[in-house]
């Protein structure tokens, strides 16, 4: 398995626990080592860990935290990733014993086999007869030592292997078959207890390192094993008559020799395999010259102690080898150790068997006894010195290790790393702040690195560390400091407390990171927001925001005041749609739902009726906007009064209503007297009609089918004349626009029938071209009608100095692609100046000499309100044309 850079991935380390890997290789391995010292593991995209450099920031922090055993052991389990520069993946081929037929298992099987069978024939040879017991019987110890040593699913195989070497060994000693069975069965039965419970304790394979190891496998192998084996060896002796003990004694003497045999054999075997071999290869010249010096003088002494001397010599020379054996602890350790008390035990067994040494003056019961108590009282405390040195050696040389390794990463680091003593003088700064500074390591030690501290902010700083290192507290402080160019960088530093393995207080660790340029971005964002609040208590704005998932907003103080909330309530979308009009609620509540899910923007209008009884109009903006990765989605917008400003529109559409009031009544004063020629005719019909039917009454002569007649006429007089009056009145009359579907020919016609008298007064022709079956439109009738009007009359001024022959006006009505309806009145009169074209529809700008100049702005404002456009052009011919153009949709006028 191989990391690739830049890509989060887990490497699973053999205790369970994960690490995290980030970027590439070099990287890679300093937050491993990190996460290593920690005994944690930061979590995969975890917030805190939002880059290499903030995970690296939070791990150095912590690392003093934990106790130095922990760091020690966490550094030595990455010590390969840091020797060879890479993080090696698990072996995807690992040592796995299988079946008995597999390699290694039959040379396992092999080397117990041979073991087995030396160590029994080393047993017979150090017995002293009569009894059946030898003074140290090394096969047990051999196959306990087997079973350590190799995993328990395979110490059936273990066990099988050392049968025939056992029945080999016991056959050429002459013990009998059953006697060979029994020994057997107890001798394996004393192996899979103690190895068995041994391992059971420590946890896993036994090691002779610390001095708990060291205390199980002396309870465990040394005491519980030979002791419950030794009921069942001494139950098959007697069983089988093989020698003249008692029953008690036999377990007594089993018990002492299985126990020696466990003390002396299975540290030896354990220690040169696990560890031996892979010492001699790395130990240099001068440690292979030491051991031979000490082995030889060690041998020298225990062979004149042991053997020369007889059994009268003083006791106290026993003591001789002691500090050889010493000497052997302290510097090898428990390989020495062992290896040590295992020569002196030989010595001793052989030389006394042979009736030589201090051991050989008395029984043959009583000097093995006297041997056994001898060894086992010098081999327990020296393998607990050796365990005890061991597990300093180990201690300190991990210690050393994990510094050095810490020392590595936090140079390698891209953050500045400072630690502290008790006594809040500084100890270390990394490579990063010695680069950053420009300063030797040597001048920022102690209170060195103050100097760089910017002075306006060096008594804060030195104020915010002693605070926190006399309360034991973390801390984080932002302070200049002077880079090694001279300017000064803010630093953000956060300190945290570190104890060592008891617990004690022994400083402060820290890291510092460059802040600079995000405090400026901070003081550019903080001016910028600023100048926007200036602009929106200028502009008279309210500023909200909404979170789409609970609906909850956050209000400006502009947007609260102007519904009418204090600063201290809660609010949401639902506590703001009550304070809005009950008419428009639907309309807000659709365009802010429709903004979401959309992800769109709205602009509306509407009203808000607050609590104090008022009813403001407020215009709405909003906008749905979107984090980094969809996330952090919101609805962002602005509020504004605009009460104002409706206000002033309302007035401004009274005042233009009442302009085109007076508009229609200056029309109908330009139309008197066509208007008055109008009424005349039916009033002279009615005049004449009531004559001749006064002079049949007063002849006498009454024909009553014509005096019908006569009042037939009568009626159709006065109904036309009053139409001609309804007509003027509702041009005339003020009151509130109305609309309704209305057909534009229709309209064009009645403006025809109303203007006819008055072309005919001015010799103009009116001509009218529509278009058949036009769809009705949505409008107020005498609003176009007064459009129309206007624009007709416009075209009798403008063809004044017009020859009588070309005078006409042609109104037309066509139906535009766009489905919309487009109305025209064209005149032949003089068109329209190039100067004039441009504020031909502005207000009081006028080509008449006596015109006020708010015809043509009444017209557009009316035709504008109608959702249509207007128009002029000049006309190749001459005269000009005006058009307007209205939607024929009810929907395109909302």
């Amino acid at each position: 398995m191989r990391y690739k850079s830049s890509v989060l991935e887990y490497k699973a380390f053999p205790d369970g626990a994960d690490s995290v890997i980030i970027g590439g290789p070099c990287g890679d391995v300093c937050i491993q080592g990190l996460a290593s010292l920690l005994g944690r593991t930061p979590v995969k995209r975890d917030p805190r860990y939002f880059s290499r450099r903030r995970l690296i920031l939070d791990l150095c922090h912590n690392w003093a935290r934990g106790p130095v055993r922990d760091r020690a052991a966490a550094m030595r389990s990455i010590s390969a990733p840091f020797d060879t520069g890479e993080v090696q993946a698990p072996s995807q081929n690992p040592r796995v014993w299988n079946l008995p037929f597999d390699f290694r298992a039959i040379v396992t099987g092999a080397c117990v086999f041979v073991g087995y069978y030396l160590g029994a024939r080393i047993g017979f040879a150090l017995t002293f007869q009569p009894h059946p017991v030898s003074v140290l019987w090394p096969p047990n110890s051999i196959l306990v030592a087997a079973l350590l040593l190799t995993p328990p699913r395979i110490w059936w195989f273990v066990l099988l292997a050392a049968f025939p070497a056992h029945c080999a060994a016991q056959l050429q000693s002459h013990v009998p078959p059953l006697m060979i069975l029994g020994w057997f069965i107890s001798n394996s039965c004393e192996a899979v207890i103690s190895a068995g419970l041994t391992r059971y304790v420590v946890g896993g394979p036994i090691r002779f390192t610390s001095l708990r190891d060291a205390g199980i496998f002396c309870l465990c192998a040394v005491i519980i094993g030979p002791f419950l084996s030794s009921f069942l060896d001494a139950a098959f002796v007697v069983w089988n008559h093989w020698g003249r003990d008692a029953y008690w004694k036999l377990i007594r003497i089993r018990f002492s020799s299985n126990a020696l045999a466990a003390l002396i054999v299975v540290p030896l075997i354990v220690t040169w395999v696990t560890n031996g071999i892979l010492r001699l290869r790395r130990a240099p010249l001068s440690s292979y010259l030491e051991a031979c010096v000490l082995f030889l003088s060690l041998f020298s002494v225990s062979y004149a102690v042991l053997y020369e001397f007889g059994s009268g010599a003083d006791s106290a020379l026993l003591f001789l080898p002691l500090p050889f054996l010493l000497w052997a602890a302290i510097r090898f350790g428990s390989l020495g150790a062992s290896s040590a008390i295992s020569i002196v035990s030989f010595l001793a067994i052989w030389s006394a068997s042979h009736g030589h040494g201090p051991f050989s003056g008395g029984t043959a019961e009583e000097d093995a006894l006297s041997i056994q108590i001898f060894l086992i009282a010098l081999a327990i405390p020296l393998m607990f010195l050796a365990a005890v040195i061991d597990e300093r050696t180990k201690g300190d040389a991990q210690l050393r290790e994990s510094e050095m390794r810490f020392r590595i990463v936090a140079d390698a680091a891209p953050v500045l790393i400072w630690m502290s003593g008790a006594d809040k003088l500084c100890t270390f700064f990394n490579k990063t702040w010695l680069e950053f500074t420009g300063h030797s390591l040597e001048q920022e030690m102690g209170n060195g690195w103050a100097e760089g501290v910017h002075p306006n902010d060096l008594q804060r700083c030195l104020k915010t560390y002693s605070e926190a290192f006399d309360a034991r507290k973390p801390f984080v402080m932002q302070y200049r400091l002077r880079r090694h160019d001279g300017e000064y960088r803010w630093l953000s530093d956060d300190g945290v407390p570190r104890y060592d393995t008891q617990e004690r207080f022994a400083g402060y660790i820290g890291s510092c990171v460059d802040v600079t340029e995000l405090m400026k971005k901070e003081e550019a964002l903080r001016e910028f927001e600023e100048r926007v609040v200036l602009a929106a208590e200028a502009a008279h704005l309210g500023v909200w925001e909404m979170d789409p998932a609970t609906n909850e907003l956050w209000m400006s103080d502009g947007a609260r005041t102007l519904f009418q909330f204090d600063s201290e309530t809660r609010v949401d979308h639902a506590a703001v749609q009550e304070r809005i009009h009950p008419e428009d609620r639907a309309l807000r509540d659709s365009a802010v739902k429709g903004a979401i899910e959309t992800q769109g923007q709205y602009e509306i209008e509407y009203r808000a009726l607050l609590p104090d009884g008022t009813v403001r109009w407020i215009s709405s903006r909003g906008r749905y906007v979107t984090g980094r990765n969809r996330k952090g989605a919101r609805l962002i917008g602005v509020s504004r009064d605009i009460t104002p400003r409706k206000l002033a529109e309302a007035e401004a559409l009274q005042h233009r209503e009442e302009l085109g009031h007076l508009s229609r009544v200056a029309a109908m004063g330009e139309l008197a007297a066509s208007i008055a020629h109008e009424l005349n005719q039916p009033l002279s019909g009615i005049t004449s009609n009531a004559s001749a039917g006064q002079r049949f009454i007063d002849r006498g002569d009454v024909d009553l089918g014509e005096l019908r007649d006569l009042l037939g006429d009568i009626m159709t007089d006065g109904r036309r004349a009053g139409d001609v009056l309804r007509g003027i009145q509702s041009m005339v009359k003020k009151g509130v626009p109305t609309r309704q579907r209305v057909n534009l020919n229709d309209l064009v016609m009645n403006v025809a029938c109303i203007v006819n008298p008055n072309a005919m007064l001015q010799s103009c022709e009116v001509e009218t071209s529509l278009e058949p079956d036009l769809p009705a439109i949505e409008a107020d009738p005498i609003q176009l009608q007064q459009v129309l009007l206007n624009l007709v009359i416009n075209s009798f001024d403008a063809m004044r100095d017009t020859p009588l022959s070309r005078r006409k006006v042609v109104i037309v009505t066509e139906r535009n692609a766009d489905d919309s309806i487009r109305a025209s009145v064209r005149d032949y009169g003089v068109g329209i100046s190039e100067e004039a074209r441009d504020r031909l529809f502005d207000h009081f700008f006028t080509t008449k000499v006596q015109g006020l100049g708010m015809g043509l702005a009444i017209v557009r404002s009316i035709v504008q309100s109608h959702g249509g456009t207007i128009a002029a052009e000049n006309v190749e011919g001459g005269g000009a044309r005006f058009y307007f153009a209205l939607p024929a949709k009810l929907e395109a006028l909302v």
